[in-house]
């Protein structure tokens, strides 16, 4: 009796090989996605609850993963691959850098009121309130965002957290060194006692003539910071008038590998020019 011959049909097991494939990388990314998504979710949703901004944050998580794939297709039909990963790219860090400018600009004006809030709690001191009254002038009586970080330093205190610990706190969503001198001297004060009011008198004149230096080293550097803009905007903006004017030349940087090469290390010079000019300008006071 002949054995029986087992036929083994290839195209069925390449065909069944490739769904498995195709059900794990469906996985993967699935997990992969969903980890972005909590990371993403939990980073803006605490920038701007701290920005005292109120958004639907799933709204914003839909936006951002459609903006990398409308900008990645965008930059892919204008310029090629390098275009694509640009698009990519912006797509993915545009929403993580407007959350970034705009804590940056909240904790400048907080700064810039700070001044102005400490010489009125030395008034209210004066006056014959207490710390705890003089910040609840703070609270309802200065603009944003100065007035909403001193509600939730009181808002903590009222429930029976120290008021160090809620002021510590404050200066953990600030971070700021201004900050560090105001709770040294209200905690100081509060411990070994000591005129609390000459104190945070003296404190916002000095922090008015920081500000006043910082305000001139600004104007001096103006210069400086618009080089900086022009060193790494005028490239892009050749490039782009270049592109136009001889496109088959052009595309040449961005389909062969000479070309790639090339824009590389065209970056890299950008982005070392751009930090050095950065450092030049940035003056600490």
């Amino acid at each position: 009796m002949d054995p029986k011959t087992t036929t083994i049909d290839v195209p069925v097991i390449i065909i069944a090989l490739v769904a498995i494939s195709c059900v794990l990388i469906a996985m993967l990314m699935s997990q992969g996605l969903a980890s972005y998504r909590r990371k993403f979710v939990s980073t803006v949703e605490a920038a701007l609850t701290q920005q005292f901004i109120v958004t639907n944050v799933q709204t914003l998580f839909i936006a951002n993963v459609f903006l990398p794939i409308v900008g990645g297709a965008v930059g892919w039909f204008v310029i090629g691959p390098v275009g694509l990963v640009a698009g990519i790219g912006l797509g993915i860090g545009a929403p993580r850098f407007i959350a970034h400018r705009m804590s940056v600009k909240r904790v400048r004006s907080f700064i810039y009121q700070l001044p102005d809030a400490l010489l009125a709690l030395s008034s209210a001191l004066r006056a014959g309130s207490n710390l705890t009254k003089g910040l609840e002038l703070l609270a309802t009586r200065q603009p944003p965002p100065l007035s909403q970080e001193f509600t939730i330093v009181l808002a903590e205190y009222r429930v029976g957290r120290p008021l160090a610990e809620s002021l510590d706190d404050l200066r953990k969503r600030i971070d700021r060194p201004e900050l560090d001198l105001m709770n040294t001297a209200i905690n100081v004060a509060r411990r070994v006692g000591g005129n609390l009011a000459d104190t945070l008198e003296s404190l916002a004149k000095t922090l008015q003539e920081k500000a006043a230096i910082e305000g001139k080293i600004e104007a001096l550097t103006a210069m400086g910071r618009a080089q900086g803009w022009v060193v790494g905007l005028l490239p892009v903006l050749v490039g782009v008038a270049l592109y136009f004017q001889q496109p088959d030349e052009m595309t040449r940087l961005f389909t062969q590998w000479y070309g790639w090469i090339t824009l590389a290390v065209v970056a890299g010079m950008m982005a070392i020019a751009v930090w050095v000019i950065r450092k030049i300008v940035n003056i600490d006071v």
